[in-house]
């Protein structure tokens, strides 16, 4: 499980204070076990696989934006823990999420569906998984192995929806379901922002 510096592991059953949510990025009173590091390795694979899928069917653009989120995701989670990697990480994934958010524009029918509905069960995943990882719940670890793998399958939806076939035209056309779903994560990160930080309670043994 995840231990916070000086305090003694949650599965060795002992009680400990309210740990306070952050939300920065440092890292440094979290250690990661090496299953997770290895579960989270292997499911940063999905982007690769998904980035080698897009380029055969002609998706270049997305294809590049998968491959660069994929070794980044790879190398921060070869050795996890705040350092230039994780920025890297962040940094590639958000700008993936942002082109897939904006190429998701020109998905019609079963392929906007299915996309969009990945996208944002991912993104719910990665919301869940940080807010298990404050707790100090190794649970985290498998939503975030899910979130992965959810964007792999919504990108994999955007290639086999030809989403290069927009050409030069880069305003998006009106999209009921790409509007919705992104007025649904601006809501919820405004909701998460201005939230009060609050103790999150260390689970113990047996729970």
């Amino acid at each position: 499980a995840l231990v916070a510096e000086g305090r003694q592991s949650p599965m060795a059953g002992a009680a400990s204070p309210p740990l306070m949510a952050k939300r920065s990025n440092s890292y440094e009173h979290l250690e990661f076990p090496t299953w997770q590091s290895r579960l989270l390795m292997t499911s940063s694979l999905n982007f690769v696989l998904a980035s080698a899928y897009a380029a055969h069917l002609g998706q270049t653009t997305l294809s590049l934006f998968l491959i660069v989120a994929g070794v980044n995701s790879l190398n921060y989670w070869r050795s996890p823990g705040a350092s230039w990697r994780r920025d890297a990480d962040l940094t590639a994934a958000i700008g993936g999420l942002l082109y897939c958010l904006y190429a998701g524009f020109w998905l019609a029918d079963a392929h906007c569906l299915v996309a969009f509905a990945s996208l944002l069960s991912g993104l719910f995943s990665f919301r869940r998984s940080w807010n298990l990882s404050l707790g100090h719940n190794e649970v985290w670890a498998f939503w975030h192995a899910g979130a992965h793998a959810l964007s792999g399958m919504a990108a994999v939806t955007l290639a086999r929806g030809d989403v290069a076939s927009k050409g030069t035209d880069l305003t998006p056309p009106h999209n009921i379901v790409a509007e919705c779903s992104v007025a649904a994560i601006l809501i919820t990160l405004v909701a998460d922002l201005l939230r009060p930080e609050v103790p999150s309670e260390v689970p113990s043994k047996g729970r």
